[in-house]
């Protein structure tokens, strides 16, 4: 049984099978939250847009009514004088769900992180890079879920 988890696990690894999924995504809305501290104001500005760029780029529309949401959260985690910051990148959108009384719920239908250990004086730029990253690996989840 270990061994054919294990072969599992693996396939979906190689092939990056996920089940999360993007396709049917036209229009979304654009939300962060930041807790951390030391992040300047411009960088927050510069994530915002970046996202937005890549959305249009992918030809899905921002600033939308009733839509999903796509939330970049930076969480700080301090310990003993390091800093540590975790980068989430996820979708929230309403789902119906399929139980014998079906309702409409809010679900994250998609969602990938990273996790930093910036130094202090690179903190802005490291940050940059791991958003940069989650999003173009969002990018390539929407452009394989098209075809």
């Amino acid at each position: 049984m270990k061994i054919a988890s294990f072969l599992l696990l693996s396939c979906v690894y190689i092939f990056a099978a996920d089940f999360w999924t993007l396709s049917g995504l036209t229009k979304v809305n654009v939300y962060v939250s930041n807790t951390v501290s030391l992040i300047k104001p411009e960088t927050m500005a510069l994530i915002k847009q970046n996202m937005k760029n890549t959305l249009v780029n992918q030809g899905i529309k921002t600033d939308q009514r009733d839509c999903p949401i796509l939330m970049l959260t930076l969480s700080e985690i301090e310990n003993d004088e390091t800093h540590y910051v975790y980068v989430t990148l996820s979708l929230g959108e309403d789902v119906h769900t399929l139980r014998d009384k079906k309702s409409v719920s809010f679900a994250l239908t998609y969602m990938i992180n990273d996790f930093i250990e910036p130094d202090e004086s690179e903190l802005d730029s490291e940050i940059l890079v791991s958003v940069t990253a989650l999003l173009f690996r969002f990018k390539e989840q929407f452009e394989d879920d098209k075809e």
